[in-house]
């Protein structure tokens, strides 16, 4: 068995996987962000492995966890220029700045729009909007200046952020326009998606819920990275 640490996992109580109660949410907006949890790794990390180890994380990872265990969904809700938008927090590693897009010699294009530099590692860039058929004008991605230092833009005039987001150990990155939070609602509250939205956007959504009086779009993440994975890969 794995050594046994006294771990308080509020991420797990009152995180994103929890209830959100966490007042710490409101700055990171994911528990992924937050120290704590970072902290926490580090201690998982440098705990001294037990000798079956390899084992024991075998039979870990290959029990896989429904994205639906619950009657509730948790999701982190962003904007994409008018739509509002879900995506299940189980996809997104996380949320920060916007940063510098690198173009790729002729590769890049107005879905996959480049690189970002993501704790020191490359990742693909792509155009969400594009996918999804959202009017992409009211957000252009920096473009790379001279002695571009691969620091985040500064965004204190604005809400855009960057969504890193995981699937079948494929990372991609995509800007939105502003992040409103992590939230759960029931399932039972999903509706269908109405014909007033764009097909492109409809094809993609599970469902539509209401939070804070607005309709939100809640993203089928298979659907979704399974057409970037045949559009890019």
């Amino acid at each position: 068995m794995l050594v046994e640490l006294a771990i308080d996992d509020c991420w797990n109580r009152i995180g994103v996987k929890g209830d959100g109660s966490c007042p710490e949410l409101k700055q990171h907006v994911h528990c992924r962000n937050c120290p704590v949890y970072a902290d926490a790794g580090h201690r998982l990390f440098d705990r001294e492995p037990p000798t079956d180890c390899i084992q024991e994380w075998t039979q870990q990872i290959a029990q896989t966890e429904p994205l639906e265990a619950s009657n509730t969904a948790p999701v982190l809700v962003f904007r994409c220029g008018e739509e509002w938008l879900g995506l299940h927090v189980a996809q997104v590693l996380e949320v920060g700045a916007p940063r510098v897009v690198h173009r790729i010699p002729h590769r890049s294009t107005k879905l996959l729009q480049g690189l970002v530099n993501i704790r020191g590692e490359l990742q693909l860039c792509v155009a969400l909007r594009e996918l999804l058929g959202i009017d992409s004008t009211s957000n252009v991605p920096p473009q790379q200046p001279s002695g571009e230092n691969n620091s985040a833009t500064d965004t204190s005039d604005n809400k855009q952020r960057l969504v890193v987001v995981e699937r079948n150990s494929q990372v991609w990155a995509f800007d939105v326009d502003e992040v409103a939070g992590v939230t759960r609602f029931p399932l039972s509250e999903l509706g269908n998606v109405p014909a007033t939205v764009a097909n492109s956007l409809a094809r993609y959504s599970r469902g539509v819920f209401m939070w804070n009086e607005k309709a939100i779009g809640f993203l089928d993440d298979e659907r979704l990275f399974e057409q970037l994975r045949r559009a890019i890969g």
